[in-house]
């Protein structure tokens, strides 16, 4: 009897560590896939504004902008949620700002240049969570 008993609960032990890290994953996943969202909503910002500033795609582009920033710090909330990390979460909100920054470029040249930045951001948080929840 105590071999059951004590059977059941580390298999519940296991099941409950898959779980949680598969929670984890899944905050960091939503996290990624909300930036790259983010990062392309401001090139698309970036480049209405330079055709037409002010103009209807450019103020569509511009919401849009927001509506995906909200998602990013959504996720990110849930990253401080489920991942007890300073570190990660100060990456990512690192990344949201250098992401954030990208609709104000002056030039192409300056698009590029701070779109490296983001995906190094973006590249640097993915590694440091995959570190943190293995």
């Amino acid at each position: 009897m105590a071999g059951t008993l004590i059977g059941s609960l580390l298999g519940y032990r296991f099941q409950k560590r898959l779980a949680d890290r598969s929670e984890r994953r899944n905050a960091v996943l939503a996290f990624t896939g909300a930036a790259n969202e983010f990062i392309r909503s401001q090139y698309d910002w970036w480049h209405r504004q330079h055709e037409e500033p002010g103009g209807p795609a450019h103020i569509a582009a511009r919401t849009e902008a927001f509506r995906l920033r909200g998602l990013v710090c959504q996720a990110i909330h849930q990253i401080q949620l489920l991942v007890p990390d300073d570190s990660l979460h100060s990456q990512a909100e690192r990344t949201l700002d250098t992401i954030s920054a990208l609709h104000r470029a002056t030039d192409r040249e300056e698009l590029r240049a701070m779109s490296v930045d983001a995906r190094a951001d973006l590249n640097t948080f993915v590694a440091q969570a995959s570190a943190r929840i293995k």
